[in-house]
């Protein structure tokens, strides 16, 4: 073989190696282009996702309502008070002239006992004309108040608005099942209707309705004659019609010695009511509320400290009290009084109730967590919409919950978070003074 066809060899040996080593390399390099082919697409497809949101997803906004909310604690108890029990014994049918929670002196008539039915049924009719002449005789005062020299429209126009304002609280008491105060909310109303359709009415028939009632009371107390007795209060204080044999069992002396034992014992108790029982006087204005807390809620309180109690039977009513006593055991719940001097005729027929401990009351505006941002100087706030534009407000939370924030608000400046302000929840790139669409 010559030299030169050696060298041809040599030159389609090495073509041959270059063009195996090639084939080597695109083999090797194929799973790197797909990997990289598959995460370039990747991106493309998130960003132009975002850039499709951003575009297309309309700014969804809130508005800044006022708001009250509670810190309270939640708890189950008994009422504690000073009562003496009413036993009487007689023969015939019984009517009580007191109701829950009225005032009585000593020896004061609290009920009447009558020998037969039919005498009853008098008084019953008595006390139905006797309410109707007292709201009669409220509707003339205001009636002839309404012809005096004042006789404009004035008058008429506040009846009208103790009427709705009237309305709206049995509304109130209806919506949170405070039943017990029903009675004399819906008696205020009826009494404030009957006196706007008397306002513009005739004073004459008024008052001769009232004459005719009053003739008719005292025919049906002439025919009652010696068939009623008299039933008297033992002791002065408020009465109450309701006994449920622990009145003699949870006394203030009773508290005063109770430990955490003692207290869980009493939900296995079945008293006893004595015999001929007719009602009860509480003679101490001081009541009592005792229950139990867990360590963590019985260390939000002190003693001494006043808040506010709210019991289901009772609706809306807030009752002030202070933290009597706290008595701790080790890591077991709490027992837990609370005393007071307020509103005991509304609560009177109360024993075991649950209620609401209310630590504390935060009012504001209420501003959803997912609205707050933080601006370039690290401010918290929130954007409103301002005319065309975005604008950031700074706030103040007073106090949080899982949702939202109760935040301040100052009427008398523009930068504070205003009533009815529009709080923007989600929108992107949000700048202060950025035009908005």
């Amino acid at each position: 073989m010559t030299s030169t066809q050696r060298r041809v060899q040599r030159y389609i040996r090495q073509y041959e190696d270059r063009r195996l080593r090639k084939s080597r390399r695109r083999f090797l390099v194929l799973p790197v282009r797909l990997l990289f082919g598959l995460l370039f697409t990747a991106v493309g497809v998130y960003f132009t996702v975002q850039i499709y949101n951003a575009v297309n997803i309309p700014m969804q906004t809130v508005t800044a309502l006022s708001t009250t909310v509670n810190d309270e604690l939640s708890a189950v108890g008994y009422f504690v008070r000073a009562e003496t029990v009413i036993t009487e014994n007689y023969t015939g049918i019984l009517q009580y002239t007191a109701v829950d929670g009225d005032k009585l002196s000593k020896s004061e008539v609290y009920a009447n006992v009558y020998s037969d039915a039919s005498a009853a049924e008098i008084t019953s009719e008595i006390q139905t004309l006797t309410t109707r002449i007292q709201t009669l005789e409220a509707a003339l005062a205001f009636a002839n108040a309404e012809s005096t020299e004042s006789a404009d429209a004035v008058g008429t126009e506040n009846l009208a608005a103790d009427i709705r304002s009237s309305l709206l609280e049995v509304n109130t008491i209806a919506d949170s099942r405070g039943y017990s105060l029903m009675s004399d909310a819906s008696d205020t109303l009826e009494e404030l209707i009957i006196n706007r359709d008397f306002a513009v009415g005739s004073v004459a028939d008024v008052e001769a309705t009232i004459t005719q009632l009053k003739s008719r009371v005292t025919r049906l107390q002439n025919s009652i004659g010696t068939r009623e007795s008299a039933l008297y209060s033992p002791r002065a204080g408020y009465f109450g019609r309701t006994v449920d044999g622990y009145e003699a069992l949870l006394t203030p002396y009773f508290i005063s010695r109770m430990t955490l034992d003692s207290y869980l014992a009493l939900d296995t108790l079945e008293p006893e009511i004595l015999p001929n029982v007719v009602g009860k006087v509480v003679t101490d204005f001081t009541w009592y509320f005792v229950t139990t807390l867990n360590p963590d809620d019985a260390a939000c309180l002190t003693v001494g400290k006043y808040l506010y109690l709210q019991f289901d039977a009772t609706g809306d009513l807030l009752v002030r009290a202070k933290v009597n006593d706290i008595r701790r055991q080790g890591d077991t719940d709490s027992l837990v009084i609370f005393e007071s001097d307020r509103c005991i005729d509304s609560l009177i027929s109360l024993r075991r109730q649950s209620a609401r401990v209310i630590l504390a009351t935060y009012e504001g505006l209420k501003v959803p967590k997912e609205a707050l941002r933080m601006d370039k100087e690290y401010n918290l706030g929130v954007y409103v919409i301002t005319g065309m534009y975005a604008e950031f407000k700074p706030i103040t939370p007073v106090y949080e919950t899982k949702n939202y924030y109760i935040v301040k608000t100052d009427p008398s400046s523009t930068k504070s978070l205003l009533l009815y302000d529009e709080i923007i929840l989600t929108a992107r790139g949000l700048e202060n003074k950025k035009v908005i669409a």
